[in-house]
């Protein structure tokens, strides 16, 4: 049990280095001396748990992916509506960005561009994270509460394209420090969305209660056209209805 707990503490190490050396060096220029250094391991010691650089670099979004999915599938369940379970989706994203940057560094500018990476089980973690989203989409699709013409692989790819981009900027730029973050644009950037895609309530049907003399003074206002006319016409002023015991429906 103890040499489980020591093999997975120096295995999490060399990620953790790794992560550190590639997001800021990038994957070409890291070496393994570099990352067997800063993990305190021999470089022997990475090769034993990771066999190439390219098996470690896969090693580390699948890695954090899952344990991020985990943690969203665990809280999900308690969410009922289809909108608060989106928020939740796309919120556990931007922390996971925004909390580690070096992970986000990695996989935003370094990995979606890698052809072979998209051929992993890093890149399916990915995607099944991302699927999640697509499955609440078509929910609210096919229980009204979004249009029935909404495209769910269309408001998954903008929403999460949405937030990719900002991320991207945010690195280019040296990662500022800003007054507003990326968690405080989720809320005002979902409700434009939402407001799009939401399903239109109909119009109620207005219930009208007259009675007898009510209807035959709205009947003469009719026949007369005195609705009809312009604003700039005088308008005969409506015959008084008031209100008796008996009334009837319409």
């Amino acid at each position: 049990m103890a040499d489980h707990g020591r093999t997975k503490n120096r295995k999490d190490r060399i990620m953790d280095a790794a992560l550190r050396i590639f997001a800021e060096k990038s994957f070409q220029e890291a070496t393994i001396a570099e990352i067997s250094k800063e993990a305190g391991v021999s470089e022997a010691t990475v090769y034993e748990y990771f066999g190439t650089k390219e098996d470690l670099l896969f090693a580390i979004p699948e890695k954090i992916t899952n344990d991020t999915f985990e943690e969203s599938q665990a809280v999900l369940p308690y969410i009922k509506d289809v909108e608060g379970r989106m928020r939740a989706i796309l919120l556990s994203y931007i922390q996971l960005y925004q909390n580690n940057p070096h992970y986000s560094a990695l996989v935003l500018l370094q990995l979606m561009s890698n052809k072979r990476f998209r051929q992993t089980a890093a890149h399916e973690a990915i995607r099944r994270s991302a699927h999640n989203l697509l499955d609440c989409i078509r929910e609210g699709i096919a229980n009204g509460t979004f249009r029935s013409d909404a495209d769910a692989y269309l408001i998954r790819s903008m929403l999460m394209g949405a937030i990719e981009h900002l991320f991207i900027h945010w690195h280019m730029q040296g990662k500022p420090k800003r007054d507003k973050t990326i968690m405080d644009m989720l809320d005002p950037f979902l409700e434009i969305v939402f407001n799009g895609i939401r399903a239109k309530k109909e119009q109620q049907g207005l219930t009208i209660h007259l009675n007898l003399q009510d209807t035959r003074a709205l009947g003469e206002i009719l026949q007369n056209g005195s609705m009809l006319k312009s604003p700039a016409q005088d308008v005969k002023p409506a015959p008084n209805m008031k209100q008796k015991n008996k009334q009837k429906t319409y």
